[in-house]
């Protein structure tokens, strides 16, 4: 059942996404979750459709405006409502009335969110419970933090090997490789800049997959 419950007063742009990533990170942490999807729509999957929106309510904000000031009410460059913002929040508020899957205190059935500024604080409340939610699994985040220190150093190993005249062989470069992307790709989830390390980890993957393939008979 939906969560009807009302709760707190709605956060503002600045409580909502004090800990968001930088744009550019989170606009590479949603690529890596399309990729994941496996060619599911993106729009059917509440995690993307979520980030989405948040990403585009960001891009009209002039700046985060700081915790606790002003109403927040969403706005483009020309001081209007965001369409696009706006349309994808109602998307996010309807496939959480059909699912049951809002996570904040004040459900989507709720009169308070609708029109315009109820959809962004709709989007505001969920993105805010699904980053908090995010950030507290401290155990995944650890583990992210340090499968990103182990292939950082497993590549300085690497290089060391080959220097020596020692080089690893193929498997064990694209094991590295392949174990680089990875561990780039959930640190740029969880909103560290890794996006041109996860970058240089793929071209350096398709590189070796390429000679790999070429190797066989």
């Amino acid at each position: 059942m939906p969560n009807t419950t009302t709760g707190p007063a709605v956060p503002t742009p600045g409580e909502a996404y004090a800990d968001a990533p930088e744009p550019h990170v989170e606009a590479a942490a949603m690529l890596n979750l399309a990729r994941a999807n496996h060619g599911t729509p993106q729009m059917h999957d509440r995690e993307w459709v979520l980030r989405h929106a948040a990403l585009l309510d960001r891009a009209a904000l002039p700046a985060v405006a700081p915790a606790g000031a002003g109403s927040g009410a969403v706005t483009g460059p020309g001081g209007g409502p965001n369409p696009a913002a706006v349309g994808a929040a109602m998307q996010l508020r309807q496939m959480d009335r059909h699912g049951g899957t809002g996570r904040g205190a004040l459900g989507p059935d709720a009169a308070e969110w609708d029109g315009v500024d109820g959809a962004i604080g709709y989007l505001r409340q969920e993105y805010l419970a699904w980053r908090s939610g995010q950030l507290s699994d401290l155990a995944a985040v650890g583990a992210a933090m340090r499968a990103m220190a182990e292939v950082t150093n497993d590549n300085v190993r690497s290089g060391q090997a080959a220097s020596r005249g020692e080089p690893w062989s193929r498997e064990q470069l694209l094991d590295l490789a392949r174990r680089r992307v990875a561990a780039y790709a959930k640190a740029v989830d969880y909103g560290i800049d890794a996006v041109a390390d996860q970058q240089r980890a793929e071209q350096e993957l398709r590189q070796l997959e390429a000679a790999d393939g070429s190797a066989r008979p």
